[in-house]
């Protein structure tokens, strides 16, 4: 006669989850969201040291987006404002 056995315990996994394709939800900022952020908040810092002047926005905004990412500045007096 054979000699009965204890049952083993079952353990649940989480079932593996199949690609589809989507990319997953990532909570926070992203890196580029965070690079955009730095950039904007340099760029309001330019504008504030200019008295709040209005109308150089775009330099401003190309001004802080050189300083936050290393590019070499490149003046161009085109743009600038008389």
């Amino acid at each position: 006669m054979k000699k009965k056995t204890a049952p083993t315990k079952t353990v649940l996994r989480p079932a593996k989850r199949k690609a589809t394709g989507s990319a997953e939800v990532v909570k926070g900022p992203g890196p580029v969201q965070d690079i955009q952020v730095r950039i904007a908040a340099r760029a309001h810092e330019l504008y504030e040291q200019r008295g709040c002047l209005d109308g150089y926005h775009l330099h401003d905004w190309l001004e802080a987006e050189r300083e936050i990412l290393g590019h070499p500045a490149v003046m161009d007096k085109s743009s600038e404002r008389i």
